[in-house]
């Protein structure tokens, strides 16, 4: 099971691997995981201020309070070093517009409570939904990413999305996780049987011919 004190509403959806450029010789594969997620109602943090790495918690730069947030908090490692694209998105909740939505990552361990320990990322968006970093990530490493908002009034459901070369495993193994997993193949997908078992994603068998 997830762990459910920040993840018990998420919905997670697997988009599968998709093919994000190739040439006639040797195609690459892109492996892209994108999951749905709602904050509202959820635990609240003092949240850290965006840096890469951040440095100061919410409010301490002005001698305040500053901002707790609800957040969300979702585990994933990789299976291949390097350079991964990571994406938020928030959705509107009529009457409400879309609001400004904040990511932080984490390496190794994520606790509320110290929240400059492990910190690698933090980024927001200010009148806007969507917020995009890229990061180094090394194969074998937990990395928990934090979803919660700028101000007081930022929270609800968001879309977020992992991208690149190396497969990209939530925390537990996605065949354990209590929701429903749609698998999407994107362009022009090569698979090997044995990845195919290990990513636990079941594909119809025209579907797997169409693309053979």
């Amino acid at each position: 099971m997830l762990k459910t004190k920040s993840v018990q509403k998420s919905l997670v959806i697997i988009l599968g691997l998709g093919l994000a450029a190739f040439t006639t010789a040797q195609p690459t594969l892109a492996s892209v995981l994108t999951y749905q997620g709602d904050t509202t109602n959820l635990p609240l943090w003092r949240r850290v201020a965006p840096g890469n790495p951040p440095t100061l918690i919410s409010g301490e730069k002005d001698g305040n309070l500053g901002m707790s947030v609800p957040y969300s908090e979702f585990d994933f490692t990789v299976d291949q070093s390097g350079s991964y694209t990571i994406s938020g998105v928030s959705e509107a909740m009529l009457p409400k517009t879309p609001w400004d939505i904040f990511l932080a990552l984490y390496q190794d361990s994520f606790n509320p409570n110290q929240q400059l320990t492990n910190v690698l990322i933090a980024n927001t968006t200010t009148n806007a939904d969507t917020v995009t970093f890229s990061q180094q990530l090394t194969a074998g490493q937990e990395y928990f990413l934090v979803t919660t908002g700028r101000q007081v009034s930022d929270f609800g459901v968001f879309t977020n999305t992992i991208s690149g070369l190396g497969r990209i495993v939530a925390v537990p193994e996605s065949d354990s996780i209590p929701a429903m997993l749609v698998a999407v193949g994107v362009g022009f997908l090569l698979f090997k049987e044995r990845k195919l078992l290990k990513n636990s994603i079941a594909f119809r068998h025209g579907s797997i011919k169409k693309h053979s």
